[in-house]
């Protein structure tokens, strides 16, 4: 059975849960019992200390201490060990102290092996703990630092107790867990569901899907990047729509044309006229020059075109494009100007490509700027780049028109007839040959009637 993302996520959440509760209850536990062991290592050389100073401020002397320790019955603070017959028990059965020395290091009370009045090896000493009165040290306290003794049954209940509480936090730990995984899954898994049943919509073709962005974590971004997909998605689709429609009309046009013209060449209802062979040939010649765009945009996008990069001088080219098209402009009553430009660094480029962009920028400017008006070149050095600009003060773009400029077939101008034959290839072709030469191409406009702007920008050529 194939277990769903939520309970693989509950099972993480209570997995972790479990496992840090486990790791917890086990530290705590062994740390309670070195704990208490240690707080009673701690009270019985307290007691024993205690009990030593009270003796020699009574005799001036740790001497005989031991009698004086059996006697000790009293006072709650210190009991001796004693077995029903009223002898001493060895004292190390005392539990938390393996034995006491005088300031000679012998011992006042026996333990181990050693009895009252037996001198102790230095290396036992190690750990000893000062007795003193009024500053001066009159005894040694051996504490069991191993803790080699047991616990008595109230101190064995404290523990239990403490192990209950234990398994009872990591109980409601476990619970705790399970809730918050329940609630976390659920946060989770529902941004990924939503987006799995737009996937499957957007697979059925359905392209245009909206999921909600509900946070800014790495889901969140999953989501506007789906959103963007999807809108791309969709705007590619009518792109391809309208290519289709574009390509239908530019050549269906010019076949007709053709076609209607054959036929009736063939029923010998018209003769073939110079007039009527240059009409041929123009719509011969349009056809031509679609299939030409199409491949030169597709070799270009596929990285296929092949390049001669070199050092051109931005201002020779722009001077090359103005005497070619000043004849065109002067008859249109167009002024072609350049601006004033000072000495400019050279660009790696393909010249016969940026011929081409150039061409295209022009003929583009041409068609959209009215008798009178006026196209200026204009070159311009930064730091690191050269601009290279085109401006006319045609008609211009409109603001919602501008961000898609570049893109192929797309007509801000949905009137068709005055252009026929001009498909939206133009800025296309020239975006792709910029880039593919490290460039970069944008357009600019203030609105409808008040002109465009391109500018190319190149990095400045190291020679």
């Amino acid at each position: 059975m194939t277990k769903s993302l939520r309970t693989k996520l509950i099972f993480s959440y209570l997995a972790v849960a479990l496992i840090t509760v486990m790791v917890i209850s086990v530290l705590i536990r062994l740390n309670s019992s070195q704990s208490l062991m240690t707080l009673v290592s701690d009270q019985q050389t307290a007691l024993l200390t205690e009990e030593v100073q009270n003796y020699y401020k009574l005799q001036n002397t740790t001497e005989g201490f031991y009698d004086y320790y059996l006697q000790v019955d009293q006072g709650g603070k210190f009991q001796p060990n004693l077995d029903p017959s009223g002898n001493p028990l060895q004292q190390h059965e005392i539990r938390g102290v393996n034995g006491l020395v005088d300031t000679q290091y012998k011992a006042l009370i026996p333990f181990f092996s050693f009895e009252v009045g037996q001198t102790l090896p230095d290396q036992m000493m190690k750990d000893a703990i000062a007795v003193k009165v009024n500053g001066d040290t009159i005894a040694w306290v051996l504490p069991d630092k191993k803790h080699q003794f047991t616990l008595n049954p109230q101190e064995e209940l404290f523990l239990r107790r403490i192990t209950s509480a234990i398994g009872l936090a990591a109980l409601a730990g476990m619970i705790v867990a399970v809730v918050m995984g329940i609630l976390l899954a659920n946060g989770i898994v529902k941004p990924i569901r939503r987006l799995t049943k737009a996937s499957k919509s957007l697979a059925e073709g359905e392209l245009r899907q909206q999921v909600p962005v509900t946070s800014t974590d790495e889901l969140g971004q999953l989501t506007t990047t789906f959103n963007q997909m999807s809108d791309d998605l969709a705007r590619a689709d009518e792109q391809r729509k309208r290519l289709t429609a574009d390509i239908t009309h530019d050549l269906s046009t010019p076949l007709q044309v053709i076609s209607g013209y054959i036929e009736m060449l063939e029923e010998s209802e018209v003769s073939l006229s110079p007039e009527r062979i240059e009409i041929i040939k123009a719509e011969i010649e349009h056809l031509r020059r679609l299939v030409g765009d199409l491949t030169t945009l597709t070799q270009v996008e596929a990285q296929t075109l092949e390049m001669q990069i070199q050092p051109v001088s931005p201002v020779e080219l722009l001077r090359h494009v103005q005497q070619i098209y000043a004849p065109i402009a002067s008859r249109k009553g167009v002024t072609l100007d350049m601006e004033p430009v000072g000495e400019i660094p050279d660009i790696n480029v393909d010249e016969g490509r940026m011929l081409q962009v150039m061409k295209n920028l022009v003929e583009n400017a041409l068609r959209y700027t009215p008798t009178g008006g006026k196209i200026t070149f204009n070159a311009v050095k930064n730091d690191q780049t050269v601009e290279l600009t085109v401006c006319d003060n045609g008609v211009g773009i409109e603001a919602e028109d501008l961000p898609f400029v570049f893109e192929r077939f797309y007509q801000a101008d949905k009137t068709r007839g005055a252009n026929r034959g001009k498909m939206g290839l133009g800025l296309a072709i020239c975006k792709a040959l910029v880039l593919s030469q490290n460039g970069k191409i944008a357009a600019e406009s203030d609105g409808k009637g008040k002109g465009t702007t391109i500018r190319i920008t190149f990095p400045r050529s190291a020679n």
